[in-house]
């Protein structure tokens, strides 16, 4: 089936949600603390229950639904909302924290896209773009194990490679 745009593949080689750090989940959780108190102290502790229940319910959710999502499947790269075709993908490289570091500041180009959790995954990626239509030139983005990204990306775009040839060896000669 050939690629088509927003769609990802039936082969799924990595997948990872990116959590908001410690120190959200608390602040979250604070609010819906003090604004529990509030509502038990004015209407009863009924309500104050009622209210802690369903805001820490909501709260869960809504840090959960916005966490992106680094996914490597047999068609795309998709880092949060962004989707990267597998035959635009060029080299890979795992950066350390210190790296990672320098990367993001001096270093950075201000075209690259971004996604980056530093208080969470401290190491990145960077991922060549070799579309020359495509306005980034590399993406660096955020991953909790990031060699096991850099291997499932190598791994599917080997696949792809090998399914381009198969397909464009089956049309023949033009």
């Amino acid at each position: 089936m050939p690629w088509r745009e927003g769609r990802d593949g039936d082969t799924r080689f990595y997948t990872e949600r990116l959590l908001p750090s410690w120190w959200l989940w608390a602040a979250a959780l604070g609010v819906i603390a003090m604004v529990s108190v509030a509502y038990g102290s004015a209407l009863g502790s009924a309500a104050g229950w009622l209210m802690a229940g369903a805001g820490t319910a909501l709260a869960v959710w809504l840090l959960l639904a916005t966490a992106p999502v680094v996914h490597v499947d047999d068609r795309v790269l998709r880092v949060g909302r962004a989707r990267l075709p597998l035959a635009h993908v060029g080299r890979v490289l795992v950066l350390d924290a210190e790296l990672s570091a320098e990367a993001r500041s001096t270093r950075l180009d201000p075209r690259a896209y971004l996604l980056l959790r530093t208080a969470t995954c401290p190491m990145s990626l960077m991922v060549e773009v070799v579309d020359p239509d495509d306005p980034h030139p590399y993406w660096l983005f955020s991953a909790k194990h990031p060699q096991e990204v850099a291997t499932a990306l190598r791994l599917a775009v080997e696949g792809d490679k090998e399914r381009s040839d198969r397909a464009h060896s089956r049309e023949g000669p033009q």
